[in-house]
């Protein structure tokens, strides 16, 4: 008992070994590999960083230098030089009251006639225009016309006079069909930067609305499209001098873009004393093409004015990883560089996935061996405990007929025995104990052969009939003297095997010695050979003491037996049924057992025909 104790713990301590021998370096494999996924994501964060900061520098460095230098870039830009003019005589002003306030046209027209006197070429323009313009309202176009004529050949009056002159002049041109119309549209729509921006705006502006109304625009294109490219520009300039006069910044010279809060918004930078304007789009524009450059699957850019407003036309979310400072012209202007989101973390989880896979592959395997490892621990120990019993058993088994041999020599030695059948008793007795010896031998040497592959069987065509008959006979006497009722039935014809005859024969006095030692006292044995399926079969059946479904799984092995006790009623080394099975395999057969407790048990042993 205190054995069996000692051997539990050892089991136990060893399991408990085992399964620290997987798991710490299951732990730790664990615990590297995530500590590897992190590391790795950081170094590839780091070199994505550093190479994707490099290559921003590169693109917007360039970006900002070749801006400027681009003229594509800007709209166009016109002086903005506001101009007024004073009329110091009164009879223009009379004149007027005549023609706006009173409706007198005909006493204006009189009044502007008398400005004629003047010097000054402001003064006579005013008149003039005003003459041509009652004219005008009195339906007396020639004249009106000669006086706008008279006005644009003039050479002391100034471009603006001379174009506000063109302008009366295509309204009268219109009022009487003039064919001349078309020609002095074309003429007017020259852009004469002379002219005060403002006032330009306006003239060109009326002119387009004429040619539209008069169906002239096919016939003025490039016109057309110069004075609205001139329109859109001046008043870019405009709004852009108007927002910078009311917030009083100031025109000393700046290189570098700043926003000008229009509707919609532009920028302006000061170059060579002059304000170049550019509008939000075409910014947006222009950056576009270093956006794209920049972007791909991993990274996106976003860039801020010097006001901080975002000038992408599209964006999104992601991790901000640097930020650079435009040069050149963008002072103030920065990129913000990102990764997009979730990048990291779909590589990550690839990488991931793959550890998991390798560790897991790696923990299985570690399972496996030290399962393999407890499998071959735990059989070792069984087989040794099944040793240790075996060789308590065969300790047992020798002293048993050792000491009843040693008695009954003893007893004869000493002349004890009262008549000569006495003696042969004791005779008797001391063979049967010598045979029993000698069988105990013969299984312990067939066991060691059998353990170093050394068995040599002689394979030849054998009847069954001879093996089932020898085996019948070697049993005989046993039988006999306890009165067993031993029945041998053979099915005719019986085809010959290849087979070790002695060695079969063997196989089947193990049989039938087991069904004689576990059946109880009215024993009853059968020996039946038949053919199935290309096999001969051996049938031994008992109606003994039966097995359980356990002891059944493990007759075969080696040293088992059902009571291992040392008080046990039945003799045996639990050799004799591994010696059968060893004996069936080499053989190319097949054995096994059917058994209900209490009710007996049959052996089964198939041998192939020639």
């Amino acid at each position: 008992m205190q054995n069996k104790i000692k051997n539990s713990n050892q089991l136990r301590w060893v399991i408990l070994l085992l399964a620290i021998a997987v798991i710490l370096p299951t732990a730790c494999l664990l615990w590297f590999m995530t500590q590897a996924v992190r590391n790795e994501r950081l170094a590839i964060r780091q070199k994505l960083i550093d190479s994707y900061t490099a290559r921003g520098q590169e693109i917007f460095k360039k970006a900002t230098e070749n801006f400027t230098n681009d003229t594509n870039n800007f709209s166009s830009t016109v002086q903005y030089v506001p101009q007024k003019f004073s009329i110091p005589s009164e009879a223009l002003q009379k004149a007027k009251k005549l023609e706006f306030t009173d409706g007198d046209i005909t006493g204006a027209l009189a009044e502007y006639e008398k400005n004629k006197i003047y010097s000054d070429p402001a003064v006579v323009y005013v008149g003039l225009i005003g003459q041509a313009r009652c004219l005008k309202y009195l339906h007396r176009y020639d004249e009106a016309i000669n006086i706008c004529r008279q006005c644009i050949d003039t050479q002391y009056f100034n471009d603006e006079q001379k174009a506000k002159a063109g302008l009366l002049l295509i309204d009268l041109y219109r009022k009487t069909n003039n064919q001349d119309l078309q020609k002095e549209l074309k003429r007017l729509f020259t852009v004469n930067l002379s002219i005060p921006t403002e006032t330009q705006v306006f003239i060109l502006d009326r002119l387009t609305k004429i040619a539209n109304e008069e169906n002239l625009t096919q016939n003025l294109p490039k016109e057309i499209l110069s004075a609205q490219k001139f329109i859109d520009s001046a008043n870019l300039t405009i709004a852009a001098t108007d927002f910078l006069d009311k917030n009083n910044i100031t025109t000393e010279p700046n290189e570098s873009f700043f926003k000008i809060a229009t509707a919609p918004p532009m920028y302006g930078i000061y170059q060579n004393k002059n304000l170049l304007l550019v509008t939000q789009e075409k910014m947006t524009q222009f950056w576009q093409k270093s956006i794209d450059d920049f972007t791909d699957n991993l990274v996106f850019c976003k860039i801020h004015d010097d006001t901080g407003t975002i000038i992408n036309k599209n964006t999104t979310d992601g991790e901000l990883f640097s930020t650079l400072k435009l040069s050149n012209n963008f002072t103030g202007w920065k990129t913000e560089l990102y990764l997009r989101s979730g990048v990291f973390k779909e590589a990550a989880d690839k990488k991931r996935v793959i550890y998991i896979w390798v560790a897991s592959i790696v923990i299985i395997l570690m399972l496996a061996s030290t399962l393999l490892a407890s499998s071959a621990v735990l059989k070792q120990a069984k087989l040794n405990k099944l040793k240790n019993d075996f060789i308590a058993t065969i300790t047992h088994e020798l002293k048993t007929p050792l000491a009843s041999t040693r008695l009954l020599v003893d007893t004869l030695l000493e002349n004890k025995c009262q008549n000569k059948q006495q003696e042969m008793e004791y005779l008797q007795l001391i063979a049967k104990e010598n045979a029993r010896l000698g069988r105990l031998i013969d299984n312990f040497l067939t066991f060691s052969r059998m353990e170093r592959n050394k068995q040599v069987f002689e394979i030849t065509k054998t009847s069954p009939v001879e093996i089932a008959t020898a085996a019948a006979e070697a049993m005989h006497a046993k039988f006999e003297n306890a009165n067993v009722h031993f029945t041998l039935d053979i099915a005719k014809p019986m085809p010959m095997v290849n087979a070790d005859k002695d060695a079969i024969t063997t196989v089947l006095v193990n049989l039938l010695d087991n069904a004689y030692k576990y059946s109880n006292e009215n024993k009853q044995i059968e020996l039946n050979v038949f053919v199935e399926d290309s096999n001969v079969c051996f049938v031994v059946k008992d109606n003994g003491i039966g097995m359980t479904r356990r002891q059944m799984n493990k007759v075969f092995d080696k040293f088992y037996q059902a009571d291992s006790s040392l008080s046990r009623k039945v003799e045996g080394t639990g050799l004799g049924l591994s010696i059968v099975k060893f004996i069936v395999d080499a053989h190319k057969g097949k054995i096994s057992v059917e058994s209900k407790i209490a009710k007996g048990s049959e052996f089964i042993v198939r041998i192939p025909t020639v």
